[in-house]
């Protein structure tokens, strides 16, 4: 159902917002069987603009540190100064939900908060930057927005994008910052429009300020959720997604900057049975995951420069839990290796909400929830793994420093840990990592957490 709203376009700053009237239809956003929008928390806190100090806990940053749930995460850091972060999440705690960045200009530190609620929910967040220190910021709100601050500036700037179809979801950015390729600069959000049938779409800007065009339907015969893009070197656009009720996920490959895509190749088959959307799994029972990949690419200049890696979430092959893997291609997503796992324990536990990303020197880390130190496979941990091929990973490494359980009464039980967590390399190759966690004590109800790996 859709009614008649008022909503703002908001230039955002810490502590104020300008905003401009703009009068436009605004879809009533629930929560539905093939689309990812949070559930709503019902306990709301009251405004602030500073969230902090941060409370460390061993290497661990408890980045919101406040009343109300957070879901779903994302990371960015600052090539032109490692001390800059921005940590984003969909902030359950405020009625409606906000999209939310936390900016740290001192390593982690302290944080300022800047809320992005024009007056109804915003969720599904995710961060880049561009290699002169401009920070971008793609989110929904049952339309398509990006938000971007330019290096230097202290407010943000936010833009509806009407051209992204009438219900966009799972938006996920990044940022071309290859200088070698001819489309140095722009700026792509993935994602799927379900008012045209759960279709694959990438919207692109050269600059990430303006100018931004939707690209040729990708080729893709079932409804999809979870379109990941990334780039590689010499400027190709790469997109991956879940098709759920064929089971499998697909890579298309763009030549000439996301206008218009080549043929869609199969990554892999799930084992698992993705035809309900969710899949239900014992540490988030009653939300279930979305199994979607995640992309990333070696950059010019790294081990394997060029090579396109998918991670994503799939049952073992012998008993019920499920697994974190990886596959990789070196011919521009045509074929792909075999699958390598990267989870490295032996008691069939569950694991889930993988990130991965790949620094400066081809090093590939993924992390991903993990309850392997609970034999009830409820309770989990944020593990991290590393690799330079994509087939060998290094020991699994426990991130979290104490357990989290969204299972029990009293967290964000409805909703859990949402659909996805974040990870981005720094120019120093160093990896931070977001997520969140209800752990006892150190979180409020369920704070977004931060942490860095070599």
């Amino acid at each position: 159902m859709k009614t008649r709203a008022l909503y703002r376009s908001i230039t955002l700053a810490a502590g104020m917002l300008a905003v401009t009237n703009v009068s436009s239809f605004a879809q009533d956003a629930s929560p539905g069987p093939n689309n990812t929008i949070p559930l709503r928390s019902y306990q709301s806190r009251p405004e602030s603009n500073v969230w902090g100090p941060a409370i460390t806990t061993g290497t661990n940053v408890n980045i919101t540190n406040a009343a109300g749930a957070q879901s779903e995460t994302s990371v960015a850091v600052d090539p032109t100064n490692p001390l800059h972060l921005l940590y984003s999440v969909n902030d359950l705690g405020v009625s409606p939900i906000a999209a939310s960045v936390a900016e740290s200009f001192d390593g982690g530190t302290t944080f300022t908060r800047t809320n992005v609620n024009p007056g109804f929910n915003c969720y599904d967040t995710w961060l880049g930057f561009n290699t002169h220190g401009d920070a971008f910021m793609s989110y929904e709100c049952s339309d398509q927005r990006i938000a971007y601050k330019k290096a230097g500036q202290t407010t943000w700037t936010a833009t509806k994008l009407t051209i992204a179809g009438t219900f966009p979801d799972r938006d996920m950015m990044t940022v071309d910052n290859s200088a070698a390729s001819p489309y140095f600069g722009s700026v792509y959000i993935g994602y799927d429009d379900n008012g045209a049938g759960n279709a694959p779409y990438v919207l692109y800007s050269r600059t990430g300020f303006g100018g931004w065009k939707r690209s040729a339907r990708i080729a893709t015969g079932n409804p999809v959720i979870g379109v990941n893009v990334t780039t590689g070197p010499d400027g190709s656009v790469y997109a991956a997604w879940e098709d759920y009720t064929g089971g499998q996920i697909f890579m298309a490959k763009s030549a000439d900057g996301g206008a218009t895509w080549g043929a869609a190749h199969v990554v892999t088959s799930y084992l698992l049975s993705t035809g309900s959307f969710f899949v239900s799994i014992p540490p988030q029972a009653s939300r279930g995951i979305v199994p979607f990949p995640m992309t990333a690419s070696a950059p010019t200049g790294a081990l394997h420069a060029g090579r396109v890696y998918i991670s994503y979430t799939d049952k073992d092959p012998v008993t019920a839990n499920t697994n974190i893997y990886v596959r990789s291609s070196d011919d521009g997503g045509v074929t792909w290796s075999a699958q390598a796992k990267v989870n490295d324990d032996t008691t069939n536990a569950y694991h889930f909400h993988h990130s991965i990303a790949v620094n400066s020197a081809g090093k590939v880390g993924v992390s991903f929830y993990d309850t392997r130190r609970d034999p009830n496979n409820v309770k989990t941990d944020r593990y991290y793994s590393a690799s330079f091929n994509g087939a060998s990973w290094s020991k699994n490494r426990r991130v979290s420093t104490k357990q989290s359980d969204e299972t029990r009464p009293g967290t964000d039980s409805g909703n859990q840990y949402g659909d996805y967590q974040g990870m981005y390399p720094d120019s120093t190759g160093k990896f931070w990592l977001s997520w969140t966690d209800s752990r006892v004590p150190g979180a409020v109800q369920e704070d977004t957490f931060g942490s860095v790996e070599p």
